[in-house]
């Protein structure tokens, strides 16, 4: 059966939205279950989702190559999620002992011959539209210099930060914030998450209305203003360079009311995330390309054309 699966590079596995997954004759049971929290799940970023998942092994084709014995969560109690369900692209946390490597789309591709070099790229244009490109940075696509970062030799998503000093600085309306380490980037998170009491202290400063909702044990922080005044500029320095990555203009709202007089920023904090930990989604990639190379374990990003 073919799916529609939102394509994120902050979880691992296939995931299948309760109800939707149908065995193969090659479908094998396995004893993993797991229970997550997306972050984020909503299209404005902000609900999230809980998911109880049970895991089987079955032969997958995604993007044309067919991978065997590959891990597919079939989620049997959950929120609604978009499409049909999730194509991690990222290997399991390396703190999960119930999971080994190999269990990630990317990492598979890899290890079995169908991608080499071992990188993707993933370009977000500003018009709701992007790319999935296997292989080398596709430079025909991008303008301008390109970054290159350091990441974890467990995958190629979260950024080294040896000290503080050379640590990824949060820069807002040109000051430093907060000095973070961020996951660059989760394609499964509309928008840029931080730790719940770090995002009030952000939204506060800039005379923002802060509202906090809890659901079960989850408490996310949001911040309104009116919105004739202009929104707060987020963006990321990279040391040893002091330039600041800000989101673009028109990514910096996350919604506005229906008579357009409130708006919402684009930045959120929950309790399900702890200091200097931060998620750095879509709306901080759109106009990038961002590069994942597992074999020299770097994430790059550069400008796109328009």
């Amino acid at each position: 059966m073919a799916y529609q699966l939102t394509v994120d590079t902050g979880s691992f596995a296939l995931l299948i939205k309760e109800g939707l997954y149908q065995p193969s004759p090659t479908s094998q049971p396995t004893n993993l279950s797991e229970f997550i929290q997306f972050n984020g799940a909503s299209k404005d970023g902000i609900a999230p989702a809980e998911e109880t998942i049970f895991f089987v092994r079955d032969d997958v084709q995604f993007a044309g190559v067919t991978v065997h014995d590959f891990l597919v969560g079939n989620i049997t109690l959950g929120d609604d999620l978009p499409g049909d369900g999730v194509a991690g692209l990222s290997p399991p946390a390396s703190d999960n002992d119930d999971f080994s490597n190999g269990q990630g789309l990317i990492e598979t591709f890899c290890q079995e011959g169908h991608l080499a070099p071992c990188q993707f790229g993933l370009a977000f244009g500003k018009d709701n539209h992007g790319s999935l490109v296997f292989g080398e940075m596709d430079q025909t696509k991008t303008k301008g210099p390109v970054t290159v970062l350091p990441t974890t030799d467990q995958d190629s998503w979260q950024v080294l930060n040896a000290t503080e000093a050379n640590s990824t600085v949060l820069v807002v309306d040109g000051k430093p914030f907060a000095h973070i380490v961020p996951t660059l980037v989760d394609s499964g998170t509309p928008n840029i998450i931080g730790p719940l009491e770090t995002v009030r202290a952000l939204l506060q400063s800039q005379g923002y209305n802060v509202t906090e909702q809890t659901n079960g044990f989850v408490t996310v922080a949001l911040g309104t203003y009116d919105c004739a005044r202009p929104a707060a500029r987020v963006g990321f320095s990279f040391p040893p360079s002091t330039e600041v990555h800000y989101v673009d203009l028109e990514a910096n709202v996350l919604n506005r009311t229906a008579d357009g007089r409130i708006c919402t920023a684009n930045i959120l904090g929950t309790s399900t995330v702890d200091a200097p930990f931060w998620s750095i989604g879509q709306t901080w990639f759109q106009g990038r390309y961002v590069q994942h190379d597992l074999d020299n374990s770097t994430v790059s990003f550069a400008d796109l054309k328009h």
